[in-house]
């Protein structure tokens, strides 16, 4: 153990701060936007120089153009092991591109998990899907068992989400879907370079959707990608994102009324750059993980969020579940006046749409479908119980320190 950790270890004050004690937190809360903390001189740089060309637009502009775009897409399928990459301008429009790519028609029902951004959802019923819930299990991604249960003659592809950074259990999941003649689209938008039994998410199923909003690993502040080594599913998915797309590419007229989802030149620019900090970035998120994990998980009344694979997750954040809500909500209290910035990932009276209670327009779809409203109980309880901690990769021994020694004390007063 560090210095600073026996340090922490020997602190004789092991009061509360609500009761009085020394918060345990010296130091503010460390960002937690990954990506969007690195951006610097060579994002700025890279920017400029499409500026400077005029070439702002991918598809014309002025003489040859620095053509980011499609540089960017080799560099993102290079890395992640697929062979194709579209850049698009946001993670919803990489899940519906990859969705009705992938041959997701109306009415079409695609099973998606009760956690996760609500863009999951959303994009299944722009697709003119069915989203049907599932429960997670206790790694809070799609529960396997629960997705049989929820298969009828209408589903068409299951849409896991590695929530969280975490990788779902896609040994099972491919299983059930390749058993039930199931599509797979894969939601990597919170997971981008993590893996599964060292494999890069995203590679497992027909298509995936990465998002480069500013909150996620490697950002432009807004923009997306969709990866699939699928030929047909590419082509059509140019089409959903280019309403010009086949045009552009002299191959005939557009098979498909798409959108403009298309991302500029400026933003393929800035995700070189940032493509090219993910694997720096998930080192130091799953180094912090790791020593904080090892800190905080043998504390009495807390049990650690199970991981599908430990070396593969992308170390996010830091997922504990109590015994009880109650325990939790009390827990995350005084979590906060220790000034660490804990939450419970779901509570009834603060609206939080990473939880479906709070997905209105997807109960009226549902509703407009025919489809009763989701129950999905297990995800509730799990959630009501958790603690989660934001991880960033700009925490220092000294800042892991004092976040654990802030649990320990919480556990000493509140969960022994």
């Amino acid at each position: 153990m560090s210095r600073i950790g026996r340090v922490a270890e020997t602190r004789t004050d092991l009061r509360l701060a609500r009761d009085g004690g020394t918060p345990a937190r010296t130091r503010p809360e460390q960002p937690m936007f990954p990506g969007g903390m690195e951006l610097g001189d060579e994002e700025a740089e890279a920017a400029a120089r499409v500026i400077r060309s005029h070439n702002v637009f991918r598809y014309y502009g002025v003489g040859a153009g620095p053509h980011e775009a499609e540089d960017f897409e080799r560099e993102f399928a290079a890395h992640l092991g697929a062979k194709h990459a579209l850049c698009l301008n946001a993670g919803s429009s990489a899940l519906i591109c990859g969705l009705i790519g992938a041959g997701v028609a109306p009415g079409d029902e695609v099973i998606v998990p009760a956690y996760t951004w609500n863009a999951t959802a959303n994009a299944v019923v722009a697709a003119r899907a069915v989203p049907i819930l599932a429960e997670v299990d206790d790694s809070l991604t799609l529960d396997p068992a629960d997705v049989r249960r929820k298969i009828t003659p209408r589903t068409k592809a299951l849409l896991p989400v590695h929530m969280r950074g975490a990788p779902a259990d896609m040994d099972a999941l491919t299983a059930v879907a390749s058993e039930h003649g199931l599509v797979v689209i894969e939601d990597v938008c919170q997971a981008a370079g993590a893996s599964y039994h060292g494999q890069r998410l995203g590679t497992f199923g027909d298509a995936a959707a990465f998002s480069l909003q500013f909150n996620k690993i490697i950002t432009t502040g807004e923009g997306g990608v969709m990866i699939t080594d699928r030929d047909d599913l590419y082509d059509l998915a140019i089409d959903v994102h280019d309403c010009a797309g086949s045009v552009r590419r002299g191959v005939g007229l557009p098979r498909f009324a798409g959108w403009n989802f298309r991302a500029s030149e400026i933003q393929a620019a800035v995700a070189r750059v940032q493509l090219a900090r993910l694997d720096g970035l998930l080192e130091r998120m799953r180094a912090n993980h790791s020593y904080l994990a090892e800190r905080v998980g043998a504390l009495p009344g807390l049990t650690l969020r199970r991981s599908n694979d430990d070396a593969g997750d992308a170390g996010i954040c830091l997922i504990g579940f109590m015994e009880s809500a109650e325990l939790a909500a009390e827990a995350v209290e005084a979590l906060r006046l220790e000034g660490v910035e804990a939450m419970r990932v779901y509570d009834p009276q603060v609206p939080d749409l990473h939880v479906y209670p709070f997905w209105q327009p997807i109960f009226e779809a549902l509703a407009e479908a025919g489809r009763p409203a989701p129950e999905c109980p297990r995800t509730l309880a799990l959630l009501a119980r958790s603690i989660h901690v934001d991880v960033s990769p700009l925490c220092d021994e000294h800042d892991l320190d004092e976040i654990a020694f802030a649990f320990e004390k919480v556990a000493r007063v509140i969960l022994a």
